[in-house]
């Protein structure tokens, strides 16, 4: 069965509701009858078992089975579970969603979420990673165990945490895992599907072997910074991060997102300002064209925690 949410605007703020989708006509048959959406109704309210139900509706417990049966066979009533009443099991029920709706075929329109005001922005740059409505792809962590040349650990790992959060409500899940190690990757090929890269080149192997074919790259030769190639202009402050969505090197049928920092918290400031400035931040991404953001992160409100980003190039 396919399920959706419902959102709805009230005085007492928003509320979302999980809306079963009506797929075949019998099941809306089990509906037809006046008493059967009555006692729907009623169920929803509190799950209960038909002859308490009968008792409660005012009507014959033998006219509550019947649709109570109906409704079950249909999808639409479910047991919740079972009590000792007087000598034999009592099968309470309840609905087996919060709503139900019939979508008939055609486009929709296209809205922006209550829930998440710039979906829309952030489901566009990510379309590749969506198919059917779940996530297609995987997010990339640097592995927690010494590893790569710098001979290092990951602490930008934790913050593919919030990116996480920020997809669940974007994306259906699929059935495997989504997160995978560096080193996984690189063991089984970076080419053979789409890819969000969380840390930089440091913490993250993959990221090292994108950074040369990115126009905004790492440079460590020196001292540690972060150089554009299209403004020349270089970038050394820790709380620097970049986002970045290029075709894969490896695979030009595959993508790649990147979200890193000179260090841990400009990976932070990435992820922040994918997930909380997208309006500002993907302002000027043009599907099927290499994108670059370079941001700074920034703690407005002084607790010692990024919460804005200001954009740099």
């Amino acid at each position: 069965m396919v399920q959706r949410w419902l959102v709805e605007e009230t005085p007492q703020g928003t509320i979302g509701r999980e809306v079963q989708i009506i797929d075949r006509p019998d099941r809306i048959g089990a509906l037809s009858s006046p008493l059967a959406w009555k006692i729907l109704h009623e169920l929803a309210k509190a799950p209960d078992y038909p002859n308490a139900l009968a008792s409660r509706l005012k009507v014959h417990e033998q006219k509550v089975y019947y649709h109570a049966r109906r409704l079950q066979a249909a999808g639409l009533l479910e047991v919740v579970r079972e009590e000792p009443k007087r000598g034999a099991a009592a099968r309470f029920l309840a609905p087996t969603a919060e709503a139900f709706a019939i979508v008939l075929k055609g486009r929709g329109t296209p809205m922006t979420s209550p829930m998440l005001p710039h979906a829309g922005i952030v489901t566009q740059f990510l379309e590749e990673f969506s198919h059917d409505g779940r996530f297609a792809g995987s997010i990339v962590v640097g592995s927690p165990y010494t590893h790569g040349p710098f001979n290092t650990t990951s602490r930008d790992s934790p913050y593919a945490v919030e990116l996480g959060f920020f997809l669940g409500r974007l994306f259906g899940l699929p059935k495997g895992l989504v997160v995978r190690l560096d080193t996984e990757v690189k063991a089984q090929g970076a080419e053979k599907e789409d890819l969000i890269l969380v840390g930089g080149p440091v913490a993250n192997i993959i990221t090292m072997d994108l950074n040369p074919h990115l126009a905004v790259n790492f440079d460590w030769k020196q001292v540690w910074r972060m150089e554009s190639s299209r403004t020349r202009k270089p970038y050394s402050d820790e709380q620097v991060g970049l986002i970045a969505k290029v075709r894969s090197p490896w695979n030009a049928a595959k993508t790649i997102v990147l979200l890193s920092g000179l260090h841990a918290v400009g990976t932070m400031a990435a992820i922040l300002g994918l997930t909380r400035f997208a309006e500002d931040v993907l302002d000027g991404y043009t599907p099927g064209e290499d994108f670059y953001r370079v941001v700074a992160g920034q703690d407005r409100d002084g607790d010692g925690r990024l919460d804005a980003v200001s954009i740099l190039e």
